[in-house]
């Protein structure tokens, strides 16, 4: 990675009486852990002086002793500022959401059932209602962590047991036994749903296991009118999906989404569902005319749209009739949800997933040792460590570092092929956290493409997003900047 600005010099905080942040370090640190061999390189850090705020630099791992660091535990909860913060709620039909990804379709991430949990392949609905809170509530959850939320530890679950397990965040979806037409208006209208279906009622070349039949749960998306890129159809986020492998979705037939629910349901399509923001819009979008299912089409469909009488016409012309959308529905749950997922499918044959709950973290923690090691040439006495470079011009003058020790809190999978790091950074700092393939210390560094600030149990974090491959061990750590401040994480280490 390319020299980023002035380089400082830093060291390892491995010696004693220096200063209150590294106390702190000492007594915040996990218990020791002879899990993994210390890792005997060393690397550099880099801060830009600059207008842009850019993260350290890493061209290798440090010395340090590993300490366990492990996954979110299931009773916490953790939700984007984004979504609760005044002004962040949109209007309308809900785009623009600070909590969703830009553009198009997905609008969320795609999290499959197979996380890992002990009751993941029954879980269908938890994982397919986990990209519905995201989506309504800036919730971050999987599958497993939505389950153990609510009393249902066997087999398949209702819609009523997804209900119960959100209320953990003191939110609520809308419940309903609804038609095809409300189920395509709300989807227009900006809403996502989780809509419970007879998977062998979706044709084999669709499914994503040709030889599951039971009963299933699908996230929906969106909705689209028939057009020229295709018939009416639903974007379909299947949880059997192998996010692992890139799935992240795909346009279903409206027809055939819509058949499998009403086959499941006993003539309605049972169906959970939120806006972005969680508040219905007051205005919803009408439903085009192309969008209707068309009189006396396959089951699964709906009569047309109404008519009523047009204007007046001259005698022998013909009176365009008026299309009137349908009322958005009104939350009514049904007396009895059946649960979905009782015949669980098989874990796909590709399927990996890593036991984060293992994940390690380095022991070491990174501070800058006193003003007199940041200037050129440094004193003699400055530890040995990070190495640090100067550039031959005269530095400038550095504003007074402030040390604030950066905390690791949690490491989270995400169906497979995607890994969470939680973390605590200081108030006002830009955070950053990069990673790299642990086996080739001096390889290439990359920056996580998301960080998003959360609140975890009500207290603020950094939710960093990056994705992993099958069998690669990585290393992480997490920064952040402002003026005057440069504070690092210790080093993370998570793999299989």
């Amino acid at each position: 990675m390319p020299i980023l600005g002035l380089v400082t010099r830093f060291a390892l905080a491995a010696v004693i009486g220096l200063g209150g942040a590294l106390a702190v370090g000492a007594a915040t640190a996990p218990p020791a852990s002879s899990l993994l061999p210390a890792p005997s390189t060393t690397f550099e850090l880099t801060a830009d002086t600059g207008d842009d705020v850019v993260p350290f630099g890493l061209t290798s791992v440090p010395d340090a002793t590993p300490v366990a660091l492990t996954a979110l535990p299931d009773s916490s909860t953790l939700q984007l500022v984004a979504f609760v913060e005044p002004g962040t709620i949109p209007g309308g039909s809900g785009a623009g959401a600070g909590w969703l990804l830009p553009g198009g379709h997905p609008r969320v991430p795609a999290i499959s059932q197979f996380d890992g949990g002990p009751l993941a392949s029954a879980n269908c609905t938890m994982a397919s209602g986990a990209m519905l809170a995201r989506l309504g509530f800036g919730i971050v959850a999987t599958g497993s962590q939505l389950r153990a939320q609510q009393a249902d530890q066997e087999g398949g679950t209702s819609l009523s047991d997804l209900e119960a397990a959100i209320g953990r965040w003191s939110v609520s979806f809308n419940l309903g036994a609804i038609t095809p037409l409300q189920l395509r208006a709300l989807l227009y209208a900006g809403a996502g749903a989780v809509v419970q279906v007879s998977y062998e009622r979706i044709p084999a070349s669709l499914r994503l296991q040709a030889d599951f039949t039971g009963g299933h749960a699908v996230y929906l998306d969106g909705f689209r009118a028939a057009g020229i890129d295709g018939p009416a159809g639903y974007y379909v986020i299947d949880p059997l999906g192998p996010t692992w492998a890139g799935y992240r979705g795909a346009w279903w037939p409206a027809d055939v989404v819509e058949a499998a629910a009403l086959d499941f349901g006993g003539g309605a399509a049972y169906t959970a569902w939120a806006f972005p923001g969680g508040t219905t819009p007051a205005n919803p979008p009408a439903l085009p005319a192309g969008a209707f299912p068309g009189a006396g089409a396959e089951p699964g469909t709906s009569p047309g749209p109404s008519a009523s009488p047009g204007p007046s016409t001259s005698p022998g012309a013909s009176a365009s009739p008026a299309v009137t959308s349908p009322p958005l529905p009104t939350p009514a749950a049904p007396a009895s949800i059946p649960p979905s997922g009782d015949t669980p499918p098989a874990t796909p044959p590709d399927w990996w997933f890593p036991h984060w709950r293992d994940v390690l973290k380095g022991g070491v923690v990174l501070n800058p040792i006193l003003t007199a090691c940041v200037t050129s040439p440094p004193a003699a006495w400055c530890p040995a460590g990070i190495i640090g470079v100067l550039p031959s011009a005269a530095a400038p003058t550095l504003p007074p570092l402030k040390v604030p020790l950066v905390d690791l809190l949690y490491a989270n999978p995400i169906g497979g092929d995607l890994m969470q790091v939680i973390f605590r950074a200081p108030d006002g700092a830009t955070p950053f956290l990069q990673y790299w393939d642990a086996g080739s210390p001096t390889g290439q560094l990359h920056v996580a493409p998301s960080i998003e600030a959360a609140l975890l149990d009500g207290a603020p974090v950094q939710v960093a997003t990056f994705p992993i491959a099958e069998g690669v061990n990585y290393h992480f750590v997490a920064s952040a900047q402002a003026l005057g401040l440069r504070a690092i994480s210790e080093v993370g280490t998570a793999g299989p």
